[in-house]
């Protein structure tokens, strides 16, 4: 009979292989092909690592995995070093990753083209949203090592075909891990400088794996929200890198790239010496058309006798002073007369010429005007005013009206 006392517990038993799993295999590397690959919106991926004949499941958490230099896809073969571990609510065990590296060359362009098709379809390779280079720039910011030939040839270039440029070099990683977040910090920092009208990146030749890190996606993000136009410079003519794509402009080699950036002392003499043959032409043409125009000006009578112009213009001056005067004489002749008709209508009501015409006007002795005959009382004497002078009277008696 079977002793059930002694049975362990589905926890139990996952706790003792776990406890014997992870000790051994704390830290290691694995190789095979990813498939079912996903990558979380939380930032985590979660994949299967498998070969021919047996399958592992891996999960690589976010912290870890913004340090891959390419972008993983199902059927890439890498190299996985981490951790395993038992992922007991599923009885499972996993492989926590913490590098991923590319398994040769192939994989590298499959992650190089995953990479290139994904920007392509976002935009950050159309022509329409690159920018001119200046014609004329006065400064040129550098992201490269400051210890590689790619700026010594930009360096010899500058110096000579164009020494009047301002350079300013910000040293950085090339190669390696650390080399894409510190280009991308390089190109940060010179972008915020308001005084570069142009920067350069790139590097050296190398194999595909140096190269790699102008291969990163967040170094191609940085590149497009870039506001100063850039120019990508990596390796020789050949070499073709994510970067190239979505720079503003792509050079073949860094040393061609000082060439595009700048123009020379001789192309620069061109410019000014085509420039200053034009001003001299048009300052030529003003002056015979102005020549033109005075000897034009000097043919005519009035500049022939000056005294004709001066005569005119006091004929003018004449005519202009006799149309004032009769005006003004008009206007006086028309005032005149309505003055005259109002000093007649208040002649026609001056109270002497009525007297003159035979009326005459009664007044108190106290000066007032008798208006009415209850205002003199039978025996009240009074003045009676005519034209020809004044007379005392007396009131008699009422008159029956």
């Amino acid at each position: 009979m079977i002793n059930s006392q002694n049975s362990l517990s589905v926890s139990e038993l996952t706790l003792k292989i776990k406890g014997l799993i992870e000790p051994e295999f704390s830290d290691l590397w694995v190789k095979g092909e990813i498939s079912n690959f996903k990558h979380h919106t939380s930032g985590h991926m979660y994949f299967t690592l498998k070969d021919k004949s047996a399958e592992l499941r891996c999960v690589m958490f976010r912290g870890m995995n913004r340090n891959i230099q390419f972008k993983p896809e199902n059927g890439m073969d890498v190299s996985l070093q981490g951790k395993v571990t038992v992922y007991e609510m599923k009885g499972q065990y996993q492989l926590i990753v913490q590098t991923m590296e590319p398994a040769g060359i192939g994989t590298l362009y499959l992650a190089f083209e995953a990479l290139k098709k994904q920007l392509q379809s976002e935009g950050l390779f159309d022509l329409s949203i690159k920018k001119p280079l200046p014609k004329y720039p006065g400064k040129i910011g550098i992201v490269t090592s400051q210890s590689g030939a790619a700026i010594s040839d930009m360096l010899n270039v500058f110096q000579r075909r164009a020494p009047y440029m301002e350079l300013m070099l910000r040293p950085a990683v090339v190669q390696g891990e650390e080399a894409a977040r510190d280009i991308v910090n390089g190109l940060i920092e010179l972008d915020r400088i308001k005084s570069i009208d142009i920067i350069i990146i790139g590097r050296g030749g190398g194999s595909i794996e140096d190269l790699w890190p102008f291969n990163d996606e967040l170094l191609a993000r940085a590149i497009s929200r870039c506001k100063t136009p850039i120019i990508s410079a990596v390796g020789h003519e050949t070499d073709v890198t994510i970067s190239d794509m979505v720079s503003d402009v792509r050079a073949p080699t860094p040393s061609a790239a000082a060439e595009i950036a700048a123009p020379s002392f001789s192309e620069l003499n061109k410019i000014i010496s085509k420039h200053l043959d034009q001003l001299y032409n048009l300052i030529d043409l003003q002056l015979k058309l102005q020549w033109q125009t005075l000897d034009r000006l000097s043919d005519r009578h009035e500049f022939q006798r000056p005294n004709t112009i001066i005569e005119r213009h006091r004929e003018v001056e004449n005519k202009l002073g006799h149309r004032l005067s009769l005006s003004l004489k008009h206007i006086i002749s028309i005032k005149k007369t309505n003055i005259e008709g109002l000093v007649k209508e208040i002649n026609a009501l001056n109270p002497i010429h009525v007297l003159e015409r035979g009326y005459s006007i009664a007044f108190k002795r106290e000066g007032q005007i008798v208006r009415k005959e209850d205002d003199l009382k039978v025996g009240e004497s009074f003045v009676l005013k005519t034209g020809k002078g004044e007379m005392e009277a007396e009131k008699k008696q009422s008159l029956p009206v």
